[in-house]
């Protein structure tokens, strides 16, 4: 790390989604540029950490692997707390993964800031060519991804390092400029604060004259 670069505090990043819809593939994509195609269901959470470095300041990626199977669910949501974006996946030859995304999104709304990162995650894209193997289209992916106001990102956790890094970068970026916007906000308000004080020390000053 240079001597110029600061270091924030750790991102939380959490894949939620149905057993089997491939977000351990997705992190070992994303970390090893690795795939298991025997991977075994996640139990309980694992966890990852990948370095990103915007403008000379150092962020620490903190990716939680979390399992889907409904007899875990109330212990993956413990994990949900604290996490700044959150990668809802999904697996386009499983229509019951796609219906899942409710729960999900619902599980994360009901813990999460109103500023968390969501985005909803198409995998296996690369079925896409085999009509017959094919649940879910990419358009209804998106239509629910617009309808719930978040990011949309079809992906292939098998062959696609490319668009693994490309949305972890989407998603990163738009963090970065949410805690932007969020910090202008303040800022602005603190501004506003001291004007509106200093307005009324003027106007207390020439009442006591």
């Amino acid at each position: 790390m240079s001597s110029n670069t600061t270091e924030k505090n750790p991102i939380k990043i959490i894949l939620l989604g149905d057993s089997g819809v491939g977000k351990t593939n997705i992190i070992l994509r994303y970390l090893k540029n690795e795939f298991n195609e025997n991977s075994l269901s996640t139990i309980g959470t694992t966890f990852g950490v990948k370095e990103m470095i915007r403008n000379n300041i150092k962020y620490n990626l903190n990716i939680w692997d979390t399992t889907g199977q409904e007899v875990y669910r109330s212990v993956t949501k413990l994990f949900i707390q604290g996490a700044k974006i959150v990668l809802l996946v999904y697996c386009i030859e499983q229509k019951s993964t796609f219906d899942s995304l409710n729960f999900w999104y619902d599980s994360v709304k009901d813990i999460c800031e109103d500023d968390i990162v969501l985005a909803i995650v198409a995998n296996k894209q690369d079925l896409f060519d085999d009509e017959e193997k094919v649940q879910v289209t990419e358009e209804e992916g998106e239509n629910y991804a617009k309808e719930k106001n978040v990011l949309f990102r079809s992906v292939s956790a098998k062959i696609d390092k490319k668009g693994i890094d490309s949305l972890f970068d989407t998603v990163f970026d738009e963090y970065l400029k949410k805690i932007s916007s969020n910090k202008n906000v303040e800022n602005k308000e603190k501004t506003n604060v001291q004007l509106d004080n200093t307005k009324d020390n003027k106007h207390k000053k020439k009442k006591c004259c």
